[in-house]
C-alpha cells in the first residue's frame, strides 16, 4: 500500500515538473516572440526613417531644381526687359530728335509766315484783284495774274505746311511721352524682378547647404554654366545683332549653300543638315538621369568615336568656343539667324574661332570624350529663343 501511495506522489511530482517545463517555455517562447516583434518593428521604422531622408533629399533635389528654373526665368525676363529697355531708349533718342527737327521747321515757317504778312500790311489795302485789273496789256495781264496765283498758292501751302507741322509736333510728342511712360513702366519691371531674382537666389542657397556632397558637386557645375552664360552674353547679342543685319533677308535658319563638307546632303525643313556623316543617335532629347546636372538630357547624342569630323549644320556665325568646361568639354556654339543656336560639345578638338562666319557642312571640330561624358560621342543641342543651356529645344524638327 506503501509504495503505491509513493508511486502515485513520484508520478504527480514529475507530472508538476513537467507542467512547470512546459510552462516556462511558453513563456519563453513568447518573450522571444514579443522580442522579434519589437524588433521587427524597430527595423521597419527605421525603413521608414530612411526612406523620409531619401524622400526629403529628393525634395530639396526638386527644391533647387524648381528655384533654378524660376532664376532662369527672371534672368531670360530681365534679358528681355533689358532689350527692350535699349529699344525705348533708342526710340525716345530718335522722337526728340525728330521733335527737334519739327519745331525748328514750325519756327521757320511762322516766322516767314510773319514776314509775309507783316509784308502784306506794309502794303497797304491793294488787292489781289487790284493787281490783275491794274494791268496795261494782256501780256501784262496775263503776267501778273500768273503772280498772284502763285503768291496765293504759296501763301496757302505755308499755311498748310505750318498746321501739318502744328500736327507733327504734336504727334512727336505724345510719341515721346509714351516712350517715356513706357520706359519708366520697363524699369520698374526690371527693379521687381531683379529683387524676385535676389530673394530666389537665397532661398536657392538656403536648399543648397542641405544637399549631399555629390548633389552639390552637380549645383556646382550648373553655376559654372550660369557663370560662363552671363560672361559671354553680352557678346553673343551683339554678334547675334550683327549677323542678323547682315542676313536680313533670310528666311530660315539654315542655307542651300554646298560650301562645306556635305553629310548625307539631307536637308530638314529649316534648312539645316546633319552634324555627323551616317548619323547614329544613342540618347534622345529629354532623358532623365543623374548623369546630367540639369538632371534631364538638354540635347541629342550622336554616335561618334574620337576624332570624327562634325560639322555646321548650316550657314551661320560662331557666338562662343569653350574649352575645358567641366560639363561640356571643349565645345562650339554658332547662330544661325531667327534667334536659333546649335551647339557641339565634348570634342577632342575645335578648328573655329569666335566671330567667325562658317558654311553649311564646314568641318568645325573632332568629336570625343571631354567634359562630363562615359565615353566619346558627340553632344547636340539647338537652342532657342536664346544662347543659353536653358533655352535647349528638342533638336528632332530641325534635324533632316
Amino acid at each position: 500500500m506503501k509504495r503505491g501511495v509513493v508511486k502515485i506522489v513520484a508520478l504527480l511530482v514529475i507530472l508538476i515538473l513537467a507542467m512547470n517545463t512546459i510552462v516556462m517555455a511558453a513563456n519563453s517562447t513568447s518573450a522571444l516572440q514579443s522580442e522579434k516583434n519589437k524588433t521587427n518593428q524597430q527595423i521597419n521604422e527605421k525603413k521608414e526613417e530612411l526612406q523620409g531622408v531619401k524622400t526629403e533629399k529628393t525634395d530639396v533635389q526638386n527644391q533647387v531644381s524648381n528655384l533654378n528654373d524660376q532664376i532662369s526665368n527672371y534672368q531670360v525676363e530681365i534679358d528681355e526687359l533689358d532689350s527692350k529697355i535699349d529699344g525705348l531708349e533708342t526710340q525716345i533718342t530718335e522722337a526728340q530728335g525728330n521733335l527737334t527737327k519739327a519745331q525748328e521747321d514750325y519756327t521757320n515757317q511762322e516766322k516767314l509766315l510773319k514776314e509775309r504778312l507783316i509784308a502784306t500790311y506794309e502794303a497797304g489795302q491793294t488787292s489781289y484783284l487790284e493787281v490783275i485789273l491794274s494791268s496795261k496789256s494782256l501780256t501784262d495781264f496775263i503776267s501778273n495774274y500768273y503772280l498772284v496765283t502763285q503768291i496765293a498758292n504759296n501763301d496757302k501751302a505755308l499755311m498748310e505746311k505750318i498746321v501739318e507741322q502744328k500736327k507733327e509736333i504734336e504727334k512727336s510728342k505724345k510719341t515721346l511721352e509714351d516712350s517715356k511712360n513706357e520706359l519708366d513702366t520697363s524699369k520698374t519691371s526690371k527693379e521687381s524682378k531683379q529683387n524676385q531674382l535676389e530673394v530666389t537666389k537665397k532661398e536657392k542657397d538656403k536648399y543648397v547647404t542641405q544637399l549631399s556632397a555629390s548633389e552639390k558637386e552637380l549645383e556646382k557645375q550648373l553655376e559654372e554654366l550660369r557663370a560662363h552664360e552671363n560672361s559671354v552674353s553680352n557678346k553673343i547679342k551683339e554678334m547675334q545683332a550683327a549677323y542678323d543685319r547682315a542676313h536680313s533677308n533670310k528666311n530660315s535658319g539654315g542655307s542651300s549653300s554646298t560650301g562645306g563638307t556635305q553629310t548625307n546632303g539631307s536637308t530638314s525643313s529649316y534648312g539645316f543638315g546633319w552634324p555627323v556623316k551616317n548619323p547614329v543617335i544613342t540618347t534622345e532629347y529629354g532623358s532623365g538621369g543623374s548623369l546630367w546636372a540639369s538632371g534631364r538630357h538638354t540635347g541629342v547624342d550622336f554616335q561618334a568615336s574620337t576624332g570624327t569630323p562634325v560639322f555646321s549644320i548650316g550657314d551661320g556665325v560662331v557666338v562662343d568656343v569653350q574649352h575645358g568646361d567641366k560639363s561640356y568639354g571643349n565645345y562650339v556654339e554658332i547662330y544661325h539667324g531667327n534667334n536659333i543656336y546649335s551647339f557641339y560639345a565634348h570634342a577632342s578638338s575645335t578648328s573655329v574661332s569666335i566671330n567667325q562666319n562658317v558654311s553649311k557642312g564646314q568641318q568645325i571640330m573632332l568629336s570625343g570624350a571631354t567634359g562630363n561624358v562615359t565615353g566619346p560621342h558627340l553632344h547636340f543641342e539647338i537652342r532657342t529663343p536664346g544662347s543659353r543651356y536653358a533655352n535647349c529645344v528638342n533638336p528632332r524638327p530641325y534635324l533632316p
